[in-house]
């Protein structure tokens, strides 16, 4: 564990009523901002495409109207014709099966002279494939790829989410740095104004050269700059980040203990990596392969098709005579094709063989990088964990050099120098130990993202 010390030139953070932790300030992002907005938005998006795709199972209305002439001979031994035809129909596919449902009705007048027939057609008629597109593979395919890719889509959204995610919580990071930062430059700046006035004395009374003293001014120039270049730095993160939330400026004051040291899940990165976000992704785009090859391999198979049909056919010199006096018949019987020679379908399969290959070994390759991605991390974590210990240490040696020479000045053994020296010493130790501090907090957010737990 850390072990926290408090010097007089530090502070580790400053408790504000309305401070924002890097949990709320988590919450608050996820909630408005809108590029998790979009994300929703996208998610729905897939699932409303998935569900178009099944729409080919719905009836289809067809309907049509025509008339038609055929004129008799002159011999007088066939009369002209006159036929006026009216059709409706509706067409279903069978879900699940690849059958087809026809259904039909039409009513034909035939006019030769004076005379006048009707008839009337219901029938019904059925297909189902025996072997290419069986219980509907082929009719599927972009059904079931949807249905993949609705599920890719949510990973891919999540680990998006949660690469946006990391990166904003390092900029809250950097923000609660910078809030310390600026009041070690504070703090720098009224040490740098010390040893100045220090030294403007000592010239004065002749005790050092004028090179000294443009040294100190320099230093002091310095600090300034260094100050207000820290506060200026300070104002810019904090409207990016106020902004990012739906804040007011004024009121992203960040509440962050950098020196807490983090738990972390202990995982095994070959045993995690294989279920991983990341990896994920591999595994839908073979599945999707593999769902095309399939169909693939099926149209190479030959087209046969069972047909079963029932028909009632009505003829009458009145039209609605004919719904009457009905004939009724049916068939059954299958056809068979199956084109000769070389066919594309074979190629494809042989092209979506290679890609599932080049697939596996992309897989393996991000396998890898993720698995040294996590050790690094967590190589990472072990040593600024060790040295954020050690800049503590440090810290400490410089707060007790500093007790020295504020005890050696008052029984008037030391100089005022040597003390705003040790301060100064002190105040960069801090500042360090507080780069060091964020480092590592940044690092653990990295951690967290590489193992899917930042974003759920």
């Amino acid at each position: 564990m850390f072990k926290r010390i408090f010097l007089s030139t530090f502070v580790v953070f400053s408790i504000n009523a309305k401070a924002i932790t890097l949990d709320d300030f988590s919450t608050k992002l996820v909630e408005s901002h809108p590029y998790f907005v979009q994300l929703s938005l996208s998610e729905k998006t897939s699932l409303i495409n998935q569900k178009s795709l099944s729409i080919y199972t719905d009836w289809n209305i067809n309907a049509g109207a025509s008339e038609t002439y055929t004129g008799g001979d002159d011999t007088q031994l066939y009369d002209d014709l006159y036929s006026t035809k009216y059709e409706i129909g509706a067409t279903r596919k069978v879900s699940h099966s690849g059958a087809s449902v026809n259904l039909k009705h039409s009513l034909t007048r035939n006019d030769k002279d004076s005379s006048a027939t009707h008839s009337n057609l219901f029938s019904i008629d059925y297909v189902r494939p025996l072997l290419q597109n069986k219980d509907g593979l082929n009719d599927k395919l972009n059904l079931d790829l949807a249905s993949i890719d609705l599920i890719a889509n949510k990973v891919s959204l999540e680990e998006q989410a949660e690469t946006f995610l990391a990166s904003k919580l390092s900029k809250f990071v950097d923000l609660a740095l910078k809030q310390e930062v600026v009041k070690n430059h504070k703090i720098a700046l009224e040490l740098s104004k010390e040893q100045l006035d220090l030294a403007e004395n000592k010239f004065k009374n002749s005790l050092i050269d004028i090179t000294v003293l443009i040294q100190e001014k320099d230093s002091y120039v310095k600090a300034r700059q260094q100050s207000l270049q820290s506060n200026k730095e300070l104002i810019i993160e904090r409207r990016e980040l106020a902004d990012l939330i739906g804040l007011k400026e004024s009121d992203m004051i960040v509440e962050l203990d950098l020196f807490k040291e983090q738990t972390l899940s202990n995982v095994n990165p070959r045993e995690f990596v294989k279920n991983s976000r990341a990896i994920q992704k591999f595994d839908f785009d073979k599945a999707k392969l593999q769902r095309e090859l399939e169909s693939l391999e099926n149209k190479t198979m030959p087209n046969v098709n069972l047909n079963l049909g029932l028909s009632s056919l009505g003829e009458n010199d009145k039209v609605f005579g004919s719904f009457g006096n009905r004939d009724y018949s049916w068939n059954v019987g299958v056809n068979l094709s199956y084109p000769l020679g070389s066919r594309k379908e074979f190629l494809a399969v042989e092209n979506a063989e290679i890609k599932m290959s080049d697939i596996d070994a992309k897989k393996r390759e991000a396998e890898m990088n993720s698995i040294q991605q996590i050790n690094y991390l967590l190589a990472q974590v072990d040593l600024l964990t060790e040295l954020v210990a050690l800049y503590l240490e440090q810290g400490a040696l410089a707060e007790e050099k500093v007790i020295e020479e504020q005890i050696k000045f008052s029984e008037a053994r030391g100089q005022k120098s040597l003390v705003l020296a040790a301060k100064s010493s002190a105040n960069l130790a801090n500042l360090t130990y507080l780069q060091a501090a964020g480092t590592y907090q940044k690092i653990v957010i990295d951690y967290k993202a590489a193992i899917d737990q930042l974003y759920n």
